[in-house]
């Protein structure tokens, strides 16, 4: 999948996404009636997503969470066979079946700039994976259908090398003729059929299972279906190769009234073009938060900003001089107020969303917790300018980011 995939369209509308307005448009009103924050959801992490080309190549690609924008796609070897089904481990470890029932661990390392193979793909076992479908939830078991049987399988190693470390092979059930299938959490799957119906199943510890019905039509343009974990659902169009993306303000509710479709904002509108998709899992979550964060006390907002911003991505923020940028970012913008409202446009927040409703991706409290707000911005500055400073100095320069 070629870089292009990050089209000028898609910045443009990442673009539009933002507070990009001066705080100087804040009205006095609008600052000083801040609305009660109640204990709720809040969600934060990044997504990740390996897939194969019709080549036979392996790639990955990075998502910001906050908007949907797509931030980086890297194209790597050939995996030298035919691939069937995918399921990835970890950030680093993928396990692929072939079209001849072999099952492979392919092994990657990956930055900013490449995407290799660390050594040739390691046969684990030369037949009986005939899975149409693979799939791993984070939490040590596969999952994978053959023939409509759903089986599961306990994984106890990060590279798993043989029958050692990919054992207890349960049959769960029969009559899974599905379209897609993803795990979405721990023993929690996702999966759509071809008459477009939206499934969740919960896989007890006893080996039973319990099936809700979120949708019943309207997923079946989508030949393929990943979830990071904590609700947030990709869908990709086999006719076109766009990307949408979905989010669940709570998937174990077992109801998909409060699923938010955000299908103004694709991912892309074309260019998935890979025969299979997998995300990492479990690289989104989502937390309850009691008794809430006074969001009135801003020195205590902006203490828990820096811990976030210093823990973000693997700590690479973590630096005084992004601090103050950010800190300086959002004073212009809100004043660090999760109450301040643009009365000139639907901004809101803290980060000055726009309009405010995008920021439901890390929570449904994200009008009353600056916790839910923050992590919104932080990753909607990831994914535009990189970093605080980044965002700060294209403030400077045009009065809004």
């Amino acid at each position: 999948m070629p870089t292009t995939l990050r089209q000028a369209a898609r910045r443009t509308t990442a673009v539009a996404l933002s507070g990009a307005l001066g705080a100087g448009l804040l009205t006095a009103a609008a600052l000083t009636t801040a609305p009660a924050a109640q204990a709720a959801t809040t969600c934060g992490g990044t997504a990740s997503i390996y897939g194969i080309l019709p080549d036979g190549r392996l790639t990955f690609s990075t998502i910001t969470p906050a908007t949907g924008q797509l931030k980086k796609v890297l194209t790597g070897a050939d995996l030298g066979f035919e691939p069937r089904a995918m399921a990835t481990l970890n950030f680093n470890t993928v396990l692929v079946t072939s079209t001849s029932g072999a099952l492979y661990r392919v092994d990657v390392l990956t930055n900013n700039t490449s995407l290799t193979l660390e050594r040739p793909p390691v046969k684990i076992f030369d037949s009986g994976w005939t899975h149409d479908k693979l799939t791993y939830d984070g939490h040590g078991h596969l999952y994978g259908t053959a023939g409509g049987l759903l089986l599961q399988y306990l994984v106890s190693q990060p590279k798993p090398t043989g029958a050692a470390h990919i054992g207890q092979r349960k049959e769960m059930g029969s009559g899974f003729v599905l379209k897609t299938l993803t795990a979405a959490a721990d023993d929690r799957l996702l999966a759509t059929t071809s008459a477009g119906a939206l499934l969740s199943y919960k896989v007890n510890a006893d080996g039973t299972w319990n099936r809700d019905d979120l949708k019943p039509s309207g997923w079946s343009g989508f030949d393929q279906v990943v979830s990071p974990g904590g609700g947030l659902y990709y869908g990709r169009i086999e006719t076109t190769g766009a990307m949408y993306w979905y989010k669940d303000a709570n998937p174990a509710d077992g109801s998909g009234a409060d699923i938010a479709y955000h299908n103004d904002t694709p991912v892309n509108t074309g260019g998935w073009t890979q025969k299979l998709l997998s995300a990492q899992p479990e690289t989104f979550a989502c937390t309850t938060t009691t008794p809430p964060l006074d969001g009135t006390d801003i020195p205590a907002v902006k203490a828990v900003g820096r811990d976030l911003m210093n823990a973000y991505d693997g700590g690479s923020w973590n630096s005084s001089t992004q601090w103050n940028c950010l800190e300086q970012l959002w004073d212009k913008e809100s004043g660090w107020r999760y109450w301040a409202d643009n009365p000139g446009s639907s901004a809101y927040g803290i980060p000055q969303a726009l309009p405010g409703s995008k920021m439901d991706a890390f929570g449904d409290d994200w009008r009353t917790n600056p916790v839910t707000q923050i992590r919104w911005g932080l990753s909607y500055i990831d994914g535009q300018y990189d970093t605080p400073c980044g965002a700060w100095t294209h403030f400077v320069n045009h009065n809004w980011y």
